[in-house]
């Protein structure tokens, strides 16, 4: 079997294994409305079972993020509602970045700069820039709002190294995984007090104004590194 027919197979699996989450509705699994539903067998599942629990939901996470599946913002949540938080956001942080990392290797193997030949040449020149501040500039992309997928694959395309891929993760996602947990800890305590929930109501956007602080500073760097240079 050659290798351009086995990475059409694996396309082909991926795409079917997405479209059917979906069609058999798995995805109403993944929302607020489900684990208000669900709460006291959730919290009762878990008390009598916590370690089982905890292998259980994060090997779910972990298969949702190799799958590319847009469900990390409610698992995040999910985590923070159903665990302590201590324990939810080192292990939510480890588990995107072991999932983006295994994301990133799979992407590589498919050389995606076929896909974007006319735009070599302009790919090369911020291939370039971006080298030089490499590291700043993949932790900018990952506190930078766009789905995980997107930010995966402009780093593949750019050829980044899977070192720099692996510790810009595991520092980019800690300010999501702690404002997303903190909302699935305040969901616990609001879960029984009304009736309709929304995201607005668990999450405090004004935790997103240190991701802000965080890329100015980046940027302020990188400007300062040029300027010393």
């Amino acid at each position: 079997m050659s290798q351009f027919f086995s990475k059409k197979i694996i396309l082909l699996l991926f795409f079917i294994i997405i479209l059917s989450f979906f069609l058999l509705g798995l995805d109403e699994f993944f929302s607020i409305y489900y684990i208000k539903q669900n709460n006291e067998f959730i919290q009762r599942f878990i008390d009598k079972n916590f370690l089982y629990s905890l292998l259980l939901f994060y090997s779910i996470f972990l298969l949702l993020l190799f799958f590319f599946l847009p469900f990390s913002a409610i698992m995040l949540i999910f985590s923070g509602f159903s665990f302590n938080l201590y324990l939810s956001i080192p292990l939510s942080v480890i588990t995107i970045t072991i999932g983006g990392l295994s994301n990133f290797l799979l992407l590589k193997k498919f050389n995606l700069i076929v896909f974007f030949n006319k735009a070599k040449f302009w790919l090369k020149k911020i291939s370039f820039t971006f080298k030089d501040n490499e590291f700043q500039y993949l932790l900018l992309l990952r506190l930078i709002p766009i789905p995980f997928i997107v930010q995966n694959t402009i780093m593949v395309i750019l050829n980044i190294s899977a070192k720099n891929f692996f510790f810009s993760t595991l520092l980019g996602v800690v300010p999501y995984a702690v404002i997303y947990s903190l909302a699935g800890s305040q969901l616990r305590k609001i879960i029984d007090k009304s009736e309709f929930i929304t995201i607005s109501d668990i999450l405090n956007y004004e935790n997103f104004a240190v991701i802000c602080l965080l890329v100015i500073f980046i940027l302020l760097s990188i400007f300062l590194k040029k300027k010393i240079n």
